[in-house]
């Protein structure tokens, strides 16, 4: 009973929340929809691999592509850290204040540590992340520091419910506040090799708020089980 207490107050706070949202002729409900590999290669070390297709809407007006690559290597028990480098294509022409398209270079570290609290999981990740925004054969270079806490609570051995919230600062930039982002979402574990996540994620601007779905498939190999003898 407890379990579906907890899910039916996810999917009610994420109903409610999306509905308020579209009151407001500014706000659109888009999609992300995301593909995804995470391959452990050793037992310390894996290699991620992603692309996502951002809607403006549900399934038109795409925002941006994306395509992202990194290693992550576990230091000790709780801590790893990471690096990566994504690829974005943006298209933002329903907002006047931005070119109608650009590309973009990120190049990111990042520090993971997590925990847990009973049976809640709990996820914390900083990332400084280098921005170099191509916009007519012109680069502009702009710094990130985002921090993400995530819980992870095991509904039963295939489910699993997850919220978070991330903040997003302009380093060496003004305003301070980039855009914060809070989350809930649901995951099914359909193998060791197959994982699937149904999420929603508000949008905090300095300005319009959006409100996005989650849809992602995610493969999870372990090259690390090859290797032993």
């Amino acid at each position: 009973m407890k379990y579906t207490t907890f899910l039916a107050a996810i999917l009610l706070f994420s109903f409610t929340t999306t509905t308020n949202a579209q009151e407001n002729p500014s706000d659109e409900l888009g999609a992300w929809y995301i593909l995804a590999s995470n391959s452990k290669l050793t037992e310390k070390l894996s290699f991620q691999l992603q692309t996502q297709f951002r809607f403006f809407e549900l399934a038109s007006e795409i925002q941006q592509f994306k395509i992202r690559t990194g290693a992550k290597y576990r230091i000790m028990e709780g801590l790893s850290a990471g690096v990566g480098y994504a690829y974005f294509r943006n298209d933002f022409s329903y907002l006047s204040d931005t070119p109608p398209s650009f590309d973009e270079h990120r190049i990111v570290e990042d520090i993971y540590l997590d925990h847990k609290v009973g049976n809640v999981k709990v996820d914390h990740r900083a990332r400084l992340e280098n921005r170099f925004i191509v916009t007519n054969g012109e680069t502009d270079t702009r710094h990130w520091f985002r921090y993400m806490a995530k819980f992870s609570y095991p509904i039963s051995d295939v489910w699993s419910a997850d919220v978070y919230n991330e903040m997003w600062l302009n380093v060496g930039n003004e305003p301070t506040f980039a855009q914060n982002w809070l989350g809930v979402g649901l995951g099914y574990k359909f193998s060791d090799l197959i994982r699937s996540r149904v999420g929603y994620q508000r949008i905090h601007l300095d300005g319009p708020d959006f409100d996005r779905l989650l849809i992602q498939l995610t493969f999870t190999p372990d090259f690390s089980k090859a290797s032993q003898p």
